[in-house]
């Protein structure tokens, strides 16, 4: 593993949910209407990145837009999650995660109802405790439920012995929450491994948070064909990696890239810092 003082900056491409801090970004159920313009339900902004202190409480709200010509109805609960090594999210009762942010939080309404084209504003209040608890990383997701009538079923053959099932379908945005107090360890993301699958043609880099706050990185892979010399840097993504987390990045090879040996260096990136880590290898592509 290396590190390298960064110089310029280095440009990223964005994408959803990789839980960048996007808090002019929406989440949208999207439909057409007929005059061909896009219509749905839009929730915004997606995430928060908090850094409160500790004993500090803060109003923030969360805007919820009903462009459709139907009414809906919404219930707004938190819950909490966990994070596996492929960055799936596993969600908890409120009050149960290790590091619930839940247990500090209060929303106002709970219950929304929408006209068509209409906007509502939901609130939640974040009171971080002034003592120890308060001093670390949190983090929790609010839940915007869609609330639907069951509708009676008249099944065709009405004999005693007939059971009437029915699915109602619905929909929910889930906008993530993370507070990072003054003074945690944000940048101490390291490398557990750095491999080439040559089977699949792809590259793993597998990385772990060991210190005790989230940090939000950048990780991209260059290529170097060492006999043309021709570079090619893979997919850049975004991500979010809670503490104690290990998690696993795949990049892919291009179909396009031609047999040879070549070198590869990993980079994470971190939002926060003047260094950027980095590994090295060597592999030969079939």
């Amino acid at each position: 593993m290396y590190l390298f003082k960064k110089y310029t900056p280095i440009v990223v491409l964005l994408f959803f949910i990789s839980s960048v801090n996007s808090q002019n970004k929406s989440v949208k159920n999207v439909g057409i209407s007929s005059d061909k313009q896009t219509t749905g339900v839009s929730v915004s902004p997606a995430h928060f990145h908090l850094n409160l202190k500790q004993g500090q409480s803060k109003v923030y709200s969360i805007n919820i837009n009903n462009d459709t010509s139907s009414p809906k109805s919404f219930q707004v609960k938190m819950m909490d999650f966990n994070m596996n090594g492929k960055g799936k999210s596993s969600f908890l009762p409120a009050g149960n995660g290790k590091y619930s942010l839940s247990k500090w939080v209060s929303i106002s309404p709970t219950f929304v109802e929408l006209k068509p084209n209409e906007k509502r504003k939901v609130d939640f209040t974040v009171s971080v405790p002034n003592d120890s608890d308060g001093a670390k990383a949190a983090w929790s997701i609010i839940m915007i439920e869609q609330q639907q009538a069951r509708q009676s079923l008249s099944p065709d053959n009405k004999s005693d012995n007939t059971v009437a099932l029915g699915v109602v379908p619905t929909f929910a945005f889930g906008v993530f929450v993370y507070q990072n107090p003054p003074g945690v360890a944000l940048n101490e993301v390291e490398f557990v491994d750095f491999v080439f699958d040559e089977n699949n043609k792809q590259i793993s880099i597998v990385a772990e948070n060991k210190g005790d706050g989230i940090s939000y990185c950048t990780s991209y892979i260059d290529l170097t064909n060492l006999k043309t010399g021709d570079q090619q840097r893979l997919k850049v993504k975004k991500f979010t990696i809670l503490p104690d987390l290990i998690r696993d990045f795949i990049f892919k090879i291009p179909d396009n890239h031609e047999p040879g040996d070549y070198i590869a260096v990993g980079v994470l990136d971190f939002e926060n810092s003047d260094e950027i880590q980095a590994a090295k290898m060597e592999f030969k592509l079939n």
